[in-house]
């Protein structure tokens, strides 16, 4: 079976600058990719600004034509205006001039209006043009824009592709193709239509707006009604399109489509709001992406000089570093490092192989000063386990004596005396039990309990302690005997001095994967130099303090769980002391 063990360095060497080659081929024709998709992803997002921009041109167009149609209802004479559009006389001369005036005020309010008109029901109308003045109005209750417009239920209806002939007497020929706007008019007080107001705009201005800056060549734009009528476009001879049925009305953003006609093309369909409408802008896709020639000439480029460089540097390894590696192979495979650590290998060169050799040196002096720390740490263990039974003087002598105390105590009704030296002996027979290292909180908890006895016994009363531990930390697995010398550095050194309302309180708190316990005194406190000294000591950076049972405590923690945990101690002068074990929170 082949296996890469067996190669050759020089062989795997060649595999390694292949297979380089061919990662930097895939690169940088993923790069090139990224790019096009890039130049791609830039070229629709402008084609979509621009069915935006020519979108909104078209809507605030229409907008402001709408605008202008409001005109008539928000004149001071809205009453006279519905009582002449009411009257079934024919126009009286006065009337007909108000409402040619009427027409004439929406007229000048915007270039673009080619014409404004009022209707009544009956068909009757004034009018005011810009260039169709001359004309004769035709009735157009048969129209199918004044039918439509009567009975749909907006105030305003759009219509396009309508002949000038739908609204003058004359030859369909001699029109021109208008958009129109039309307006009911509206007496809020009866809630009846009166009349028909008609706004017409010029096909080519629009035009004009299609036409305009065109961005991409060969490029066209058309706008459809909902049905799919076509309503102007910048191909003469365009026809409905065959990409319209998939166009979503209900979008309000523009999509982005590719179709094949006689070649292929990019499709941009954008709805416009008001009116119902769809521009659909057509372009080739060749004049819509192209990419950069520079950037073709440069991915060429970089192939073949990533090419010629592998090979120049493939022989440079062969050279410069096969030869070394191989040395060190054959040196490092004939020592055993474990029998070996304190010799270092030996090479003359200062280069990437000398520092690989001072590396592995390195490791070993490492290795070798590992051994060392455990080793030392082992004996340190080994000498604090010593120290503990040295304070085990006779235990069974102790135990039984108390015992024997406690018989005798209750012998003599003396149940004060019988009580403290069974709460004695518990706490000696717990401490001097050395087959056992950690215990469950709640056991230590009931041990502290007899010792908090004894010293309220002693102390007469000069102090409280109280236990706020929850429930659900007392199942905790913790080391035994680590909080009875807190407690008791707590009475001694931070209640000693105290008259009277000493108080010890011990809090327990679960806090991401680490156990804290807290025994805090409201005692005389330490000052900040003290204080600072002796949290150095518990952790062995000096030796200015005697007492052994903090430091002591410090190691067994560190021992036991690492470095990261301990002991720390807060105090402020005057108003107390905190002591914090901070040790894993493990429940077996």
């Amino acid at each position: 079976m082949f296996s890469y063990k067996n190669l050759s360095i020089k062989k795997l060497t060649l595999i390694i600058f292949t297979g380089l080659y061919l990662i930097f081929l895939l690169f940088t024709t993923f790069n090139l990719y990224s790019y096009s998709k890039y130049e791609s992803n830039k070229t629709e997002k402008l084609i979509k600004n621009f069915s935006i921009s020519f979108s909104n041109q078209i809507e605030e167009k229409i907008n402001n034509i709408s605008d202008v149609s409001k005109y008539p209802l928000l004149i001071p004479e809205i009453n006279t205006l519905h009582q002449i559009l009411r009257d079934n006389e024919t126009f009286k001369i006065t009337n007909y001039n108000y409402l040619k005036y009427i027409c004439e005020m929406m007229l000048i309010q915007n270039n673009s209006i080619s014409g404004a008109y009022i209707y009544d029901l009956k068909g009757r109308g004034s009018f005011a043009s810009r260039n169709s003045s001359h004309y004769k109005l035709i009735n157009p209750l048969n129209e199918s824009w004044f039918q439509e417009s009567l009975i749909s239920s907006s105030a305003t209806s759009i219509f396009a592709n309508i002949n000038s002939s739908n609204i003058f007497d004359i030859d369909s020929s001699e029109g021109e193709n208008l958009i129109l706007l039309t307006r009911k008019v509206i007496d809020i007080n009866t809630n009846q239509i009166t009349g028909m107001l008609l706004v017409t705009l010029s096909a080519e201005e629009f035009n004009n707006i299609l036409k305009y800056d065109l961005p991409f060549n060969n490029e066209t734009i058309s706008i459809y009604n909902s049905t799919g009528d076509l309503i102007l476009s910048t191909n003469e001879g365009e026809i409905k399109s065959n990409y319209f049925d998939k166009v979503n009305f209900n979008s309000s953003e523009p999509s982005i489509d590719y179709i094949y006609e006689d070649v292929p093309y990019v499709i941009c369909s954008n709805p416009i709001n008001t009116p119902n409408w769809v521009v659909i802008n057509k372009i080739p896709k060749k004049d819509a992406f192209k990419l950069d020639d520079l950037y073709i000439i440069f991915f060429i480029t970089n192939i073949l000089f990533f090419l010629i460089s592998s090979i120049i540097l493939y022989l440079f390894f062969t050279k410069r570093i096969f030869n070394p590696i191989q040395y060190l192979i054959n040196n490092m495979s004939s020592n055993s490092i474990e029998k070996n650590l304190k010799k270092n290998f030996q090479y003359d060169k200062d280069d990437e192989i000398g520092k690989l050799v001072n590396s592995y040196n390195n490791m070993k002096g490492r290795i070798n000063s590992l051994i060392n720390i455990n080793y030392k740490n082992q004996i340190e263990q080994k000498e604090l386990e010593l120290r503990q039974l040295q304070n085990q003087i006779n235990p069974h002598f102790i135990y039984n004596t108390l015992e024997s105390i406690h018989m005798m105590a209750e012998i003599n009704d003396d149940l004060e005396t019988s009580t403290m030296a069974e709460y004695f002996g518990s706490i000696i027979r717990y401490s001097m039990n050395r087959k056992i290292n950690t215990v469950k909180l709640k056991q230590e908890m009931k041990i502290i309990d007899n010792y908090i006895y004894l010293q309220k016994i002693r102390f007469d009363q000069l102090f409280t302690i109280e236990n706020i531990i929850p429930e659900e930390l007392l199942n905790c697995e913790i080391i035994k005997m680590i909080i009875q010398p807190l407690i008791e550095n707590a009475i001694y050194h931070g209640l000693n001095e105290c008259d009277s309302n000493g108080k010890i309180i011990i809090q327990g708190h679960h806090i991401d994967d680490n156990l804290l316990i807290t025994i805090s005194d409201n005692g005389v406190g330490i000052d900040d130099e003290k204080l600072k000294d002796l949290n150095d000591y518990i952790n062995d950076k000096n030796n200015k303090f005697n007492s052994i049972a903090l430091r002591n405590i410090n190691r067994r923690l560190k021992l036991n769980y690492g470095e990261t945990f301990g002991l720390e101690i807060f105090s402020v002068y005057g108003k107390g002391t905190s002591t914090v074990l901070t040790i894993p929170y493990i429940i077996r």
